[in-house]
């Protein structure tokens, strides 16, 4: 998403010197061949190399893949933003978060109630 563009740009412009240059070869016909596939290749490995490792790991925040659980990052995702495919995404989020907070505090009551029920102490001791 973020790095996306400028990928394509890059491997745009080297195809374009490549059309300008000299490189090239041409058939019976004088039609240009296609480059090869190794050219195209480095072109690829080469745009690749161009990009910021910045702009890599902020794409993962704006796809929301690396954000922080705490939901302090949530504003970075791109389909969140106000003209995003999900502008209430942000709410929707917090909501389920907080659900699951309730739902584990729950569970952690429910296994401490069945654990006196069934006699377990709530410390753990091991014994030689």
């Amino acid at each position: 998403m973020c790095w996306n563009k400028p990928l394509k740009a890059k491997i745009q412009q080297f195809y374009d010197e490549w059309m300008a240059s000299d490189e090239r070869e041409f058939t019976t016909r004088n039609n240009p061949r296609a480059p090869s596939p190794e050219v195209y290749l480095t072109w690829i490995y080469e745009a690749w190399q161009s990009l910021s490792k910045e702009a890599i790991s902020s794409s993962f925040k704006t796809c929301g893949i690396s954000n922080a659980i705490d939901g302090s990052e949530d504003d970075l995702i791109h389909c969140f933003k106000e003209n995003g495919q999900v502008p209430n995404g942000r709410q929707m989020l917090r909501a389920a978060r907080a659900t699951s907070e309730v739902e584990a505090v729950l569970e952690e009551e429910i296994d401490e109630d069945e654990d006196a029920e069934n006699g377990y102490e709530s410390d753990i001791s091991i014994q030689c």
